[in-house]
């Protein structure tokens, strides 16, 4: 393995885990902060489905990138956006934040093409992760729902307390 590429994808994940991770406890605490800010008083019902799809949408983006950075670590992959968008692809059927992708894996300096952005070699990397990464999405999606789930009971019984009583 190259020890450079290795290096490569150990900083990458340094940067990651510091600035883009979006683990389950922020899903948790976002949608937990929706349920404090809850109302039935106001309409903004639009804007609180629409904060609470794009937590989910980092949540997934999030865990797509763990799962390609330990396949960049076991392989010493030279992770550009390219190979990033590709595996995801191939893996996940997403794309994931084009943005955070290019800000994590992207370089300026770059001049060159990665070794590993072939679609043969995509689909060769694919081929050996496909069970595993069907796993892990199911995973993925199974988190997602339990929060919803609690979510939505906590709204419920906030609903049930604002509703009149009868006499």
């Amino acid at each position: 393995m190259d020890e450079g590429l290795s290096e490569a994808v150990r900083q990458a994940q340094g940067y990651f885990n510091f600035y883009h991770r979006y683990p389950i406890e922020r899903l948790e605490a976002d949608y937990q902060d929706e349920i404090r800010k809850f109302s039935n008083n106001t309409w903004d019902a639009p804007q609180r489905a629409a904060r609470l799809s794009a937590a989910a949408k980092n949540y997934k983006t999030s865990q797509m990138l763990s799962f390609v950075l330990e396949i960049g670590m076991d392989h010493a992959l030279d992770l550009t956006p390219l190979v990033v968008k590709r595996l995801c692809h191939n893996l996940f059927g997403r794309k994931g934040s084009q943005a955070i992708i290019v800000d994590v894996f992207g370089s300026k300096q770059r001049v060159h093409r990665s070794i590993h952005s072939s679609p043969a070699f995509i689909d060769e990397i694919t081929d050996q992760y496909r069970r595993r990464a069907e796993r892990y999405w199911m995973a993925t999606l199974a988190d997602i729902e339990r929060v919803k789930l609690g979510y939505r009971k906590k709204v419920n019984k906030a609903n049930d307390k604002d509703a009149p009583q009868e006499s």
